[in-house]
């Protein structure tokens, strides 16, 4: 099951149209498709279309319920997560989890996942909390821990999004170990052409194997600092032919 059937994005009371619209813009972003409005406002309805950009067919398509509890009971969720901005720790009546840890708990669902979000003054009430499964808290800083609506639905759809094995894919290629194998050989080419001191070369490759390990280098900036290599010992070896002709 895909992110887009897995998923609901439900919107308890919200009431600004902006914020409605940029979480259905960012829906499109990371492949959520089903949107759920609790009680919304009535500019909700009649604007948030125009924030949307490409989320217009999302909002478009959205279902409106009357309050969480008809939604819950239509929709037959198979777990539902609630999102708060503080966290009770000593409640055990909320079962409090991390945005990755919610990820892995979800991922071995096969029915429909709810992720709810409050209110962008109050957030969600104690009696529609009590209606979920977990409660999902965003940690940020002590100084100001308060997230826009929009903001923190994005943060859990990006990390659904990159939770799911099929969106990870690595950003850059990194180099074979066959050539920086070779990048080492040609660096030892070069000191035997100059003839310096074993010593010295000891340490460089050393310090070269280091530097490489380090930045872990994609295959195309391992190929250039090859390519750099070869041309200087070709011409090392060049001008030590013309000198020997000489």
């Amino acid at each position: 099951m895909d992110i887009g059937e897995k998923y609901c994005i439900v919107l308890v009371g919200p009431k600004y149209p902006v914020n409605v619209g940029l979480v259905a813009r960012t829906m499109m972003n990371f492949s959520f498709r089903r949107l759920v409005l609790v009680s919304p406002g009535k500019e909700v309805l009649e604007s948030s279309r125009l924030y949307a950009a490409h989320g217009a067919a999302i909002i478009e398509k959205q279902l409106v319920y009357e309050d969480l509890s008809q939604a819950l009971r239509e929709l037959k969720p198979s777990v539902s997560i609630g999102t708060s901005g503080r966290k009770a720790s000593k409640s055990v009546l909320r079962q409090y989890v991390s945005p990755r840890e919610m990820v892995e708990l979800c991922r071995p669902l096969e029915g429909r996942v709810f992720l709810v979000f409050g209110r962008e003054d109050i957030g969600l009430k104690n009696e529609e909390l009590s209606q979920l499964d977990y409660v999902v808290h965003i940690p940020a800083s002590s100084k100001y821990s308060v997230l826009n609506l929009a903001v923190s639905a994005s943060i859990l759809m990006y990390e659904v999004y990159m939770g799911s094995a099929a969106n990870v894919k690595p950003l850059r290629r990194p180099a074979s170990r066959e050539i920086v194998n070779r990048i080492y050989v040609e660096t030892q080419n070069i000191f035997s052409t100059l003839n310096l001191p074993e010593v010295k070369k000891n340490v460089v490759l050393r310090s070269l194997r280091n530097v490489i390990g380090r930045s872990a280098p994609s295959a195309k900036e391992a190929g250039s600092i090859l390519w750099l290599l070869r041309k200087i010992r070709l011409g090392i070896e060049a001008l030590k032919r013309d000198q020997g002709e000489r």
